[in-house]
């Protein structure tokens, strides 16, 4: 806590940073896989997509598969990959090493694909028989764009088992299900809310464009930094701590994950 202008005024930080928005909800995604295989063990697993979830699913995984390889188009993503245990390859080497698949290197029984709009071509998959499939639905709300440019239904083109994974949130509106999005909307709903507490000044979500440090700086480490910073900042008279995380975490409350199984 810090003073204002006066000592009357109080500038308080949330104890809750962004990143802790962000693993918790990760990590429900996460658990929703987990609790979807029922325990299911798988020989390779392969995971498209390290940023944002990607990385949480498969250090909640490894612990039931062989193998776990964690598949990004971009190279950089790798600083991304926290834990042991974890394979992480580019896209142009995992497409070499198929085309070059003699000796079935690549032979996932298990294939997860939290890549969103615009991810993973739906005739790359069709190469693969897995015994589980579960591709991550982008759309948390109808908004016809969103709705023409998804092809969630095409991806869900193989597998024994299929699955699609969906993220919602509670009695609220978020436009995609991508953990970015989902993230800035808790941050940005629970300003709203601190804003209406009495004594409060005014209520600041400490956002920038995370993205466009992970995907146009292309710096991992910069972006771990950034997030490391409280979700918000609160002008107010009184001693709104407790009050303030409390509205976070609620509002993190909200969102639900879950895999629907696909017939």
């Amino acid at each position: 806590m810090k003073y204002g202008i006066t000592e009357n005024v109080k500038t308080i930080e949330s104890k809750v940073k962004v990143r802790d928005i962000i693993k918790k909800i990760a990590e429900k995604k996460a658990n929703a896989i987990k609790y979807y295989l029922e325990g299911e063990e798988f020989e390779q697993a392969i995971i498209f997509g390290a940023y944002l979830s990607g990385n949480y699913i498969a250090n909640t995984l490894k612990a039931d598969c062989g193998e776990v390889i964690l598949i990004d188009s971009q190279p950089h993503l790798e600083d991304i990959v926290t834990g042991n245990g974890i394979k992480f390859m580019d896209l142009n080497t995992f497409m070499l090493k198929l085309r070059n698949n003699k000796d079935k290197e690549i032979n996932p029984d298990l294939i997860i694909d939290v890549t969103g709009l615009g991810g993973v071509d739906p005739n790359m998959l069709k190469d693969f028989d897995p015994k589980v499939l579960i591709i991550e639905d982008p759309k948390s709300s109808f908004d016809k764009e969103l709705m023409e440019a998804d092809n969630t239904h095409k991806r869900l083109c193989v597998g024994h088992k299929k699955g699609s994974l969906k993220t919602f949130r509670s009695s609220k509106i978020s436009k995609t299900s991508g953990t970015m999005t989902l993230t800035v909307d808790v941050i940005m709903d629970s300003c709203i809310e601190i804003k209406e507490l009495d004594g409060v000044l005014y209520s600041v979500p400490n956002l920038e464009y995370f993205e466009g440090i992970v995907f146009h700086e292309k710096d991992v480490r910069k972006f771990l930094r950034e997030v490391n910073t409280p979700a918000l900042t609160v002008s107010c008279l009184g001693n709104l701590e407790a009050e303030i995380d409390e509205i976070i975490d609620k509002n993190m409350q909200k969102v639900y994950s879950f895999v629907k199984l696909v017939k």
